[in-house]
């Protein structure tokens, strides 16, 4: 098989399918070098999620503490209490008016029997309660 000429291939022209190279392959409009590998990327590209991993770990530095020191606060200040013994003839209202005089007794009865406990009014002399402290 004779080898024919390819011409060179002028800028803008595409070769016609008459066109061999020297090895007898078809000429085609772009020469057949290796493939290229792509450059690195130089910016930092993240996924919707990582961006979310990021913002919620910023929300965990920065909400963490404060919620750490409200809880350590709230146990610093929660409701301090104190043991009363009934006496012969004590009601909770009598107590809850002595505790607090000047409010309403009926909330201060309603927590006094929710922390110890109480289903009946009657109380019993010598009964141990634990009571709000004023």
């Amino acid at each position: 098989m004779a080898a024919t000429y390819a011409a060179p291939a002028l800028p803008g022209l595409r070769p016609g399918p008459w066109a061999r190279s020297a090895s007898g392959r078809k000429v085609t409009g772009r020469p057949r070098t290796a493939p290229q590998s792509r450059p690195a990327p130089t910016g930092l590209r993240m996924t919707r999620r990582g961006r979310l991993v990021i913002l919620a770990v910023a929300l965990l530095v920065v909400l963490l503490p404060g919620a750490w020191r409200a809880m350590a606060t709230a146990q610093i200040e929660g409701p301090t209490t104190v043991a009363v013994t009934v006496a012969p003839g004590d009601t909770l209202w009598g107590i809850a008016a002595a505790i607090d005089p000047g409010a309403d007794p009926r909330a201060l009865i309603a927590e006094i029997r929710e922390l110890n406990g109480l289903t009946q009014s009657g109380l019993v002399p010598g009964q141990v309660l634990v009571v709000p402290a004023a």
